[in-house]
């Protein structure tokens, strides 16, 4: 039984559905997919490119998703420091990795749970390494 791969929107839905209301939903797609390998990712490059696009939307304070906006499915990672209770104020401490423990772009997809959810699915992606003959590898 063949199933049918499930689209970038589908699965924006499925992970960030207040993305889905942001005017600037298509320019998220447009530069998540210029940071998303498709021959990487292969059957898995339209989930990859939805978490780059909600981790993109986030980090850059987009007025559906972003930090402040009041939407409870923040994507914000690491541990509360400090809690106030009048006029409610909660911080967390930064959910990166160092650039030392990590590459810099694991440091900064770290910061979003889109982002690490990104880098789980990278982990489940090997490349193949094979040998090539004349029409290269597929």
């Amino acid at each position: 039984m063949s199933v049918n791969p499930l689209s970038v929107e589908q699965y924006i839905q499925a992970v960030a559905p207040a993305l889905m209301q942001d005017p600037s939903l298509n320019v998220f797609i447009e530069m998540a997919k210029e940071r998303t390998d498709r021959e990487f990712y292969g059957v898995k490059y339209d989930h990859a490119v939805a978490l780059m696009a909600a981790h993109i939307a986030f980090l850059l304070g987009s007025g559906t998703l972003g930090a402040g906006s009041g939407n409870a499915e923040g994507g914000s990672t690491g541990s509360i420091t400090s809690k106030r209770e009048g006029d409610l104020s909660v911080s967390y401490g930064s959910g990166a990795v160092s650039a030392s423990a990590g590459n810099l772009g694991d440091a900064e997809l770290s910061q979003t749970r889109w982002g690490l959810m990104l880098i789980s699915l990278r982990k489940g992606c090997k490349p193949f390494f094979g040998v090539c003959g004349s029409r290269g590898c597929r």
